[in-house]
C-alpha cells in the first residue's frame, strides 16, 4: 500500500490547478478482514449502541499497512473489521504504508482529528491538518484525502500551505 513521491506532486498539482486525476491501477485499500489489528489503550468502553467502542489514554491501532496513535478514539463496526474510526489527540496521527507502480512510499497525517470511512475508504483530518507523502506536505484546517483515487483536497479559514521539495534534496 505505497505512492511514489512523485505522485503526490501529481495530486498536489492537480489539486492547485483543479484538474482531475485519473485513478491507477494499483491502489490504497482500506482495512482488510485479513489484517491482524492490534489496539492499544488505557481504558475501552462499549458504547449503548451495538458495535461501537470509545477508548481513552494512549490509544494505539496496528494492522499490517497501518498505524492510528491519539488520545481518544471511537471505533464503529467491529473491532476486527472497523467501519469507521475517528481518532482525537493532539495530535491524533494516522500512517500509511502503500506500495505504487512498486515503489514503496508512505502517508503521515496529523490533525486534532481524524476520521476514516471504509465505505468511502478516505479520510478526513480537522483542525491544524498536515498530510505528507516522503517530503511533500500540504498543511490546512481541513484535508480530505480519497485513499481509492488517491485525490486529495484541503482548505479553510486560513487556506492552506504546500511545501514540495527537489527529488535531490537531502
Amino acid at each position: 500500500m505505497c505512492r511514489t513521491l512523485n505522485k503526490i506532486l501529481a495530486v498536489l498539482l492537480v489539486a492547485i490547478h483543479g484538474g482531475a486525476l485519473l485513478a491507477s491501477e494499483e491502489r490504497f485499500s482500506g482495512f482488510s478482514t485479513d489484517d491482524t489489528l492490534t489496539i492499544r489503550s488505557e481504558n475501552a468502553r462499549m458504547d449503548e449502541e451495538p458495535d461501537i467502542v470509545h477508548f481513552a489514554g494512549g490509544f494505539e491501532l496496528r494492522a499490517a499497512d497501518w498505524y492510528l496513535s491519539s488520545d481518544k478514539a471511537t471505533l464503529y463496526g467491529k473491532l476486527d473489521d472497523p467501519e469507521t474510526v475517528v481518532l482525537s489527540g493532539t495530535p491524533a496521527v494516522i500512517l500509511l504504508n502503500a506500495l505504487y507502480e512498486g515503489e514503496p512510499t508512505s502517508i503521515n497525517g496529523e490533525a486534532e482529528q481524524i476520521t476514516y470511512q471504509r465505505n468511502t475508504n478516505s479520510i478526513r483530518l480537522e483542525g491544524n491538518a498536515t498530510i505528507s507523502r516522503d517530503q511533500h506536505t500540504m498543511r490546512g484546517n481541513v484535508v480530505e484525502y480519497s485513499i481509492e483515487d488517491d485525490h486529495i483536497s484541503a482548505g479553510g479559514s486560513e487556506g492552506i500551505h504546500i511545501t514540495v521539495l527537489p527529488d535531490n534534496w537531502n
